[in-house]
């Protein structure tokens, strides 16, 4: 392909792609709280327009909501600090919704420059805001014990010796008995 052609056709499609690229949302984090493993992401809508979204259970996807103290979404928050981008609020992360008090939503949200720095949120029921949401990925794997990778090793070897004997049998090769003896 010619030369010129080719950086062209580079220049295209990086000036077609780059645009693109940077109106994708904040990619998902994983997140460990406990024993279980989340997937946390952003969306942006009002409590009155997503209640669905705000419950611990099914089809929840905030498994922090409920707790009246906030603990579970500051945990959540502090581990996913800045990497899910902007809040409604700025310098500040989205917000990690865990209940209503008189004014609305109360929800958390992590500073972007300081992970020891949570502001309260208070969102009316109708403002739509970037809210963080979690899909839970199940508990993560078990440790293999110790000696199964050995275990494994020794068996493969004695299978590969039982094949190499069949062969020098198939073959009436005396060098391969003295070898495998």
């Amino acid at each position: 392909m010619n030369t010129r052609f080719s950086a062209a056709l580079l220049t295209v499609s990086a000036t077609i792609a780059l645009p693109l690229l940077a109106a994708l949302p904040a990619a998902a984090v994983m997140v460990t709280i406990g024993s279980n493993s989340y997937d946390v992401t952003v969306f942006t809508g009002s409590y009155n327009n997503n209640t669905s979204l705000f419950q611990a259970l099914s089809p929840g996807q905030m498994p922090w909501w409920g707790d009246s103290t906030g603990d579970s979404a500051s945990e959540f928050a502090t581990q996913v600090f800045n990497q899910l981008g902007d809040g409604p609020t700025s310098g500040y992360g989205p917000v990690f919704a865990y209940d209503f008090d008189s004014a609305g939503v109360v929800g958390i949200s992590q500073n972007l420059t300081n992970p020891l720095v949570q502001n309260v949120e208070s969102i009316a029921l109708d403002t739509p805001v970037s809210y963080a949401i979690a899909t839970p990925l199940g508990p993560p794997p078990s440790p293999v014990p110790a000696p199964l990778p050995v275990f494994g090793a020794m068996a493969a070897f004695g299978c590969s010796r039982r094949i190499r004997k069949r062969i020098c049998e198939v073959r009436g090769s005396s060098e391969c008995r003295l070898h495998i003896g």
